[in-house]
């Protein structure tokens, strides 16, 4: 990955979109026309223009910032560039205005911002970049001084502005940026440069699946045993899609075309346990249906279709010597809410305990290297998830949440050790989170907590 890093020597940042005040994050495309104003004053060099070019034709960049800066407005007499003060009587002497300007800034403190491609650098383009942000002074206004630096990243975890399909409109590069700004003698005051528009979004390198609640409108079954609640459910949600002359699609079996496990994440049947209150029972509240954030519309179409079926033949699920359950929409209960499982956060927990990744080794009394070894598997599967390596991981045999099963009551589908695990991470990340092996039948699901204890 490439990073350019920006940090502001004066702790601020001064900069304004016309018609949308002061801005936040700092546009990418604004630091593009930073760049081509160095290379201008520095005398317009081939290889810094083939970097520039290589650079505005590449995807929209991670930007690497807090959700918001504190906002500080004062008010100025110098009028803003981006809007045009010609006065047409005097020619081309600037008016300026008759009364004071209101403007705003934004305090970033020492904390640098970065943007960063999901793309190698060539050696010659780097060596040009980091020699252009070496002369770049400034990003936005002149009160905006900056220390531009250049280096690669292995990966971008955590939280930071990435492009989404709703949120924040800001100016990105596109292809064509450098040929018109060179077909202008000068860069006048109050020019709209050319620039794409896309949305970002402040989130996690994971994104958040969706969730399809159901509710236990009738019957009751224990939490220990919710893993064959959910295995029994798929199936009957595949004899539904086939009853109805649905095709069976990859996303809700988890089978590739050869029969093979998909080796893309598939449909999750969680079933929602009552825990972590005072009072709970354990019992099962619920299931909840979450749907990948990779998967394609048309896929959570498709299983909301099936669902839509199945209710509509009664929605009634039998379990085990002849015990029938009947399911139907999510109500307004806390455990059956997509925001108690949701949430941002940075701690979380189990509450139906994790299958490990891989076998360790399976002794009556784990001694402190097999805890070790059980720690590591937990942060791979924090890998398996897309989230960042926890900074402290607790594996129990012991729940944690009020309610929950302990490990020796629940059989994972691979027979490998199963534990309860506590995680905190570097930096917030987006729920529903399930972790582990078996993951698909409700193992391993997490909720958030406010703070390891």
């Amino acid at each position: 990955m490439l990073e350019l890093s920006v940090q502001f020597l004066g702790g601020d940042f001064v900069a304004e979109t016309p018609g949308m005040g002061s801005e936040w994050p700092p546009h990418p495309a604004r630091l593009l026309y930073a760049l081509i104003a160095a290379w201008y004053d520095s005398g317009c060099g081939q290889a810094e223009e083939d970097a520039l070019r290589w650079l505005e034709s590449q995807n929209s960049p991670s930007i690497v910032a807090t959700r918001d800066a504190p906002e500080e407005t004062y008010h100025s007499w110098v009028p803003i560039n981006s809007v045009p003060t010609w006065n047409k009587k005097s020619g081309n002497a600037p008016s300026l205005p008759k009364t004071p300007q209101l403007r705003s800034s934004r305090y970033v403190g020492d904390d640098p911002i970065s943007f960063v491609w999901d793309v190698n650098a060539s050696e010659e383009h780097e060596s040009a970049l980091r020699g252009l942000c070496q002369r770049c002074t400034r990003l936005g206004s002149s009160d905006s001084l900056v220390a531009m630096t250049v280096k690669r990243r292995d990966a971008l975890y955590g939280t930071a502005w990435r492009p989404a399909a709703e949120g924040t409109p800001l100016r990105t590069p596109m292809p064509g940026i450098v040929d018109s700004i060179q077909q202008s003698e000068t860069l006048m005051p109050g020019r709209i440069l050319l620039c794409d528009w896309r949305i970002y979004r402040w989130s996690s390198r994971r994104e958040q699946g969706s969730m399809i609640t159901l509710r236990l409108a009738r019957g009751n079954w224990p939490v220990e045993h919710a893993p064959m609640l959910a295995d029994q459910l798929r199936k009957e949600l595949i004899a539904v899609a086939q009853a109805g002359g649905l095709p069976l699609l990859p996303i809700l079996h988890g089978r590739d075309d050869d029969g093979s496990p998909l080796r893309r994440s598939h449909l999750h049947v969680c079933p929602l346990p009552h825990v972590s209150f005072r009072y709970a029972t354990g019992a099962v509240l619920g299931v909840a249906l979450i749907v990948p954030p990779n998967a394609a519309a048309s896929e959570r179409s498709y299983v909301e279709r099936v669902v839509a079926n199945w209710f509509s033949s009664g929605g009634e699920l039998t379990m085990t010597r002849g015990r029938t359950l009947s399911f139907g929409p999510a109500d307004s209960r806390h455990t059956l809410a997509d925001g108690r499982w949701c949430r941002t956060a940075t701690a979380w927990q189990t509450v139906i305990p994790m299958e490990l990744p891989r076998h360790v080794s399976r002794r009556r009394h784990w001694n402190r290297d097999d805890w070790r070894r059980v720690a590591e598997q937990v942060e791979l599967a924090c890998s398996q998830a897309g989230i960042p390596p926890p900074i402290e991981v607790e594996a129990s045999n012991s729940a944690f949440a009020i309610g929950s099963p302990t490990p020796r009551s629940v059989r994972g589908p691979h027979r490998r050790p199963i534990v309860h695990a506590r995680i905190l991470l570097p930096s917030p990340v987006d729920g529903p989170l399930v972790l582990g092996s078996g993951r698909h039948l409700g193992y391993g699901l997490m909720e958030p907590v406010e703070a390891l204890t």
